[in-house]
């Protein structure tokens, strides 16, 4: 290390320090007050010389903290042509062992396993070399877990690091008595726009449970990501009469009605627009809906969600359904109508749906004449869809697993015009090597088993490949089985992986490097049809952007060239 002064009249001050490195070069630099004038004007002799001599004590203290009590110092001044030399030669000497650790935890708190696990990772040991610091973080670990945990009479009532130099040895004693654990309170809820019962079904806990601030801070979360509010807040100040932490939420009301809008374009489906409505409390038993329009030159539909919380409506949630979808695009159109109902639990990383639909579905069929004819279905479907994540950043994951599933059927038993059974899996991962590269794998698989042929199941139930979302290169549904006009029909089973490998160049900005193979077909053997690509990506604050070049290498229906573009989570 090397400090120098410029000094009008006083000349240059130069300070070294020898003989340490690491942490304790580092410390002892920092408790120097001489450093203090670097690049400023040297203070007069006198002055200069009085922190001179401090400076012996300075460093003893800077070493202490880790463990080192006895060091020898050789320190100088010296008045040079130039200014002043302060140079300082110092041998830590033995470092203070310890042979002693004798930790508590007293009162209600010693069988509170969140203590026991704390005290499984002591940052100390007999046989170590003493370090305060570490000894000083423990103390205030031992205390924000007595906070956190309702130990609000808690206090240490031994701490102490006995030295003996002569041995060059230390002891730690540290007692820290909890005290009483403090109860959660009652619960009182200050807003007036949803029933009491519905509020009471949100904590996760009762009063005369055991104080946890995490429970609490669920709760505000909770609250907070439901439609109701705006804002939310939780208090628990302790009672120390009773020894309980009564529960106060406040709650303010948001607006009742959102409106949003929206225009953009997909590579898949073109020009689009969509409008949605949303009434966030239709009632005080906390019922709310979303109507939502989609328009474009493929497909447009028409939602209506009519959601009722669950008995725990933090985590489950029943829908009432209704819509209607019109698609006009590559004689692959239909017109389709559902009701139905279905509910929704989260399940710690699963997210699980049931659903019970009645479809209406009007659709285009090749006939014996080669032209298309009108088929008109009606099914009643029961299905299943289930989501399972896994990763440490939804948007931009550097590692990260999606695993769903989805099953679905009808039968003419039950009010359905066709049999069938069709089930499919979804696998995608993230896996970041470094900072600047990960891959991104996904595959797609899909079955089904009908009375009939493919002629007997709904456009919007039949499997196709190709688009964005599946192989690039390709057009929105252009691979699958084919008529006698060569016009892409569906099939009954679908094959799709995909492998890129992204490199980030500059902040959030990517290339990417990517294969996609797939068919739709139906028989056992598929036959692939693959892509290949460049991309550019950027991180933004929504998630990935992603500007994909891709070409088909079979052709056709492969393109020579294909743009595609999307926005949306990796996960």
């Amino acid at each position: 290390m090397l400090a120098t002064i410029d000094a009008a009249h006083n000349g240059t001050l130069t300070v070294t320090v020898e003989g340490l490195d690491g942490p304790l070069r580092d410390n002892v630099l920092a408790a120097l007050e001489l450093n203090r004038f670097a690049g400023k004007a040297a203070p007069e002799e006198s002055r200069l010389r009085w922190l001179h001599n401090d400076a012996i004590r300075q460093i003893n203290e800077a070493l202490q903290p880790f463990g080192y009590f006895q060091p020898v110092i050789d320190a100088t001044l010296e008045r040079t042509t130039d200014g002043w030399i302060a140079q300082y030669r110092i041998q830590p000497g033995p470092p203070l062992k310890i042979t002693t650790v004798d930790v508590q935890i007293l009162g209600e708190g010693g069988n509170d396993p969140a203590f026991q696990k704390l005290l499984t990772k002591l940052p100390f040991a007999a046989g170590q070399v003493l370090d305060q610091i570490q000894y000083e973080q423990f103390k205030q670990n031992l205390e924000s877990l007595a906070t956190e945990r309702g130990y609000f009479e808690a206090r240490l009532v031994e701490r102490a690091i006995q030295v003996n130099l002569q041995t060059n040895e230390a002891v730690i004693r540290l007692h820290f008595d909890t005290g009483p654990r403090y109860r959660f309170g009652a619960i009182a809820f200050k807003q007036d726009v949803l029933s009491l019962k519905l509020l009471e079904r949100y904590p996760q806990f009762k009063p005369g449970d055991p104080y946890d601030a995490n429970d609490l801070l669920k709760l505000q979360s909770d609250l907070g990501s439901t439609p109701y509010f705006s804002q939310v807040q939780v208090n628990a100040p302790p009672d120390a009469a009773s020894d309980t932490a009564p529960v106060e939420v406040e709650l303010e009301p948001g607006k009742r009605y959102k409106y949003s809008a929206g225009l953009g374009y997909g590579t898949d489906t073109g020009p689009r627009g969509r409008l949605k409505m949303e009434q966030r409390r239709l009632n005080r038993r906390g019922h709310h809906a979303e109507e939502e329009i989609l328009l474009s030159t493929v497909k447009s539909l028409i939602g209506l969600n009519y959601m009722i919380p669950g008995k725990n409506p933090t985590t489950d949630e029943y829908a009432l359904t209704a819509g209607y979808i019109n698609q006009n695009y590559e004689n692959q159109d239909y017109e389709l109508s559902t009701i139905g109902g279905g509910w929704r639990r989260q399940d710690g990383d699963w997210l699980k749906n049931f659903n019970l639909s009645y479809q209406y579905e009007r659709y285009q069929n090749p006939d014996s004449t080669d032209n298309f004819a009108t088929t008109d279905s009606l099914l009643l479907i029961p299905a299943v869809n289930w989501t399972w994540i896994d990763a440490d950043d939804r948007l931009n994951p550097t590692r990260g697993l999606l695993f769903g599933f989805e099953l679905r059927g009808a039968a003419t038993e039950l009010l359905s015009d066709t049999t069938f059974a069709q089930g499919a899996l979804h696998l995608k991962g993230v896996y970041a090597f470094n900072d600047t590269s990960r891959i991104i794998a996904r595959s797609d698989v899909g079955a089904t088993v009908i009375d009939g042929g493919i002629d007997a199941l709904p456009t919007s139930l039949r499997f196709f490949a190709g688009g964005d979302a599946s192989v690039r290169g390709y057009a929105y549904n252009s691979i699958g089985p084919t008529d006698a006009e060569g016009d892409v029909i569906g099939g009954k089973n679908l094959l799709i992986a995909s492998l890129e490998y992204e490199h980030r160049i500059w902040d959030g900005w990517s290339l990417a490097a990517f294969v996609d193979s797939g068919d739709a077909f139906d028989g056992a053997s598929p036959e692939m049809k693959t892509g290949v690509g460049l991309g550019v990506r950027w991180r933004s604050p929504v998630g990935p952007v992603r500007l994909d070049f891709a070409s088909g290498l079979d052709r056709p229906p492969g393109d020579t060239f294909r743009f595609s573009f999307s926005i949306g989570p990796d996960l």
